[in-house]
């Protein structure tokens, strides 16, 4: 008998313990489902910064209009060489006219910029009269010559600075040609107005050499309200030489110049300041091409208007 009841006893232990675990079961379940908001959603951990983060968008830059929008500028040389000076060149020489987005004057059927003529001082420095009047028609004043040429690199290949003298002479003595006295090419010029004058200045605007440029390009240039600059030589028959840089070697050729085109007509001729002093003192010419512009890769300098330098 006695075992009877202890084999009971153990059997009621075990349904009381069995009973009070099917109760916790119960409890704990009704606690889930109304953390759940009415739904049987078990509650996961918070996920981290990294899971919800929102990532933010990239900003589309904003591109900026271009005079010369059918070529895409590509100097004609690399430019390391650092310019003999770092002074900045302040414009003073007030010109006559100013140059506005868009051309301001048109003649015979054409656009005619109001560009001021200004001339070289030195007997080399027709490219430093160039860069003058091109600076005031985009900026309303002229640079000093002379800052000019001490901002300008000097160097044995004209597409990185000034080879020669801009004030010596371009034949020896007993008349032979003197090519160690040359002048500059369109990547150095360009890159000198916007070191010295441009960029100083906060302008929007911005020289660029190109080389291999067409009429076309330079009339649209032209329409858009911006002067260029173009390699021209004197004469119409020009002698070249070529001569050894560090970079390789160089053509030159004899008389190399520059002219400012301002303007062209309805007849496909062209309006341009010659900084050279003429005897008969007309110094813009109407011309219908640039002499030997092809000896020096149809090369010119262009002014792009976009973000303001820093």
């Amino acid at each position: 008998m006695s075992d009877w009841i202890k084999q009971h006893r153990q059997l009621s232990l075990g349904a009381v313990a069995l009973a009070s675990l099917v109760l916790i079961g119960l409890v704990w379940v009704c606690w889930q489902y109304q953390a759940g908001d009415g739904g049987f959603a078990f509650r996961r951990p918070p996920a981290s910064p990294t899971q919800t983060a929102t990532a933010s968008p990239t900003p589309v830059p904003t591109s900026t209009p271009s005079p010369i929008a059918t070529k895409t500028p590509s100097p004609t040389s690399t430019l390391t060489h650092t310019p003999t000076s770092t002074s900045t060149v302040t414009a003073t020489a007030t010109p006559t006219q100013t140059l506005t987005a868009t051309a301001t004057a048109t003649e015979a059927g054409g656009h005619i910029l109001p560009v001021p003529v200004i001339l070289q001082e030195l007997p080399l420095s027709c490219e430093f009269a160039g860069m003058r009047m091109f600076s005031a028609a985009l900026l309303g004043q002229a640079p000093d010559e002379k800052a000019l040429i001490d901002c300008m690199p000097r160097d044995p290949n004209p597409y990185l600075g000034f080879r020669g003298n801009p004030a010596g002479s371009s034949r020896h003595e007993d008349g032979t040609i003197n090519w160690d006295n040359y002048g500059v090419y369109a990547p150095a010029v360009a890159e000198t107005l916007n070191q010295c004058v441009l960029q100083p200045s906060g302008s929007r605007f911005r020289a660029v050499a190109i080389k291999g440029v067409s009429y076309e390009e330079v009339m649209q240039s032209l329409q858009d309200g911006y002067p260029v600059i173009v390699w021209v030589t004197k004469r119409q028959q020009a002698e070249t030489t070529v001569v050894d840089t560090s970079q390789g070697p160089v053509q030159l050729a004899f008389g190399e110049h520059v002219w400012v085109v301002v303007g062209y007509y309805e007849d496909g001729t062209f309006a341009v300041h010659d900084p050279y002093p003429q005897k008969d003192g007309r110094q813009t010419l109407r011309v219908r091409n640039f002499p030997n512009w092809d000896l020096f890769d149809q090369m010119a300098v262009f002014a792009q208007f976009g973000e303001a330098n820093q």
